[in-house]
């Protein structure tokens, strides 16, 4: 299981960098990248970032906090039932009130209509809110998705700091293969299709009309 120290010396390596190394002119340019990197694939749900949490509605209240661990919500639940996913725009001036039917993502909240008039136990499902490790440690990014972030981060160097069209080119023909195979392998592991998968909500849904 390759550690973030790792991912770090294969990216000098792989760019015959060695002014990425500690000290270096452009280390804090390879760390930024890694970042960077694992920021772009974060809301994308893949086999081994998902997450869930619960929490309970307040009367009154039409907001929900998106339980802690999860980054991007994909699914809210009552009851083992699914609310509908609606634009924001479509929800956030009703009044009504009663049990939770439709929702939208509001920053970094759940907007529910209609307006809870008690309290609702919901489950939310999502991606996982987990960023890079620490140096010398490991986590999903530098285990399962080692190669895509690899090829993402030498992305980021190539178009920025070291200027490099070529090598920019070889790191996406890179990141897309990795990310093929991510998708891939999600797909066989999960015995019904990923959240992701499901075709996406109206953008422009007609709550009078259901």
């Amino acid at each position: 299981m390759a550690t973030l120290t790792q991912l770090y010396t294969r990216i000098i390596l792989d760019l015959n960098r060695d002014d990425m190394g500690t000290s270096g002119e452009l280390e804090q340019a390879k760390i930024d990248a890694v970042v960077a990197a694992i920021n772009r694939h974060k809301a994308e749900q893949f086999w081994f970032n998902r997450a869930s949490g619960t929490g309970n509605t307040t009367a009154t209240d039409a907001t929900f906090t998106i339980p802690s661990g999860v980054y991007v919500p994909k699914m809210v639940t009552y009851l083992g039932r699914d609310l509908a996913r609606v634009g924001l725009d479509t929800i956030e001036a009703r009044t009504e009130t009663g049990r939770p039917t439709h929702w939208a993502e509001d920053e970094e909240t759940i907007h529910l209509w209609p307006i809870p008039d008690a309290t609702y136990a919901l489950y939310v499902y999502g991606t996982a809110d987990i960023d890079a490790p620490s140096a010398g440690n490991s986590n999903i990014w530098t285990t399962e998705a080692y190669e895509l972030i690899l090829a993402e981060a030498k992305v980021i160097l190539c178009r920025g700091p070291l200027r490099d069209p070529e090598g920019m080119q070889l790191a996406k023909d890179a990141r897309e293969e990795a990310l093929a195979f991510l998708r891939r392998e999600s797909r066989s592991r999960d015995k019904a299709p990923l959240i992701t998968d499901i075709p996406p909500t109206r953008e422009v849904y007609n709550i009078n009309l259901g």
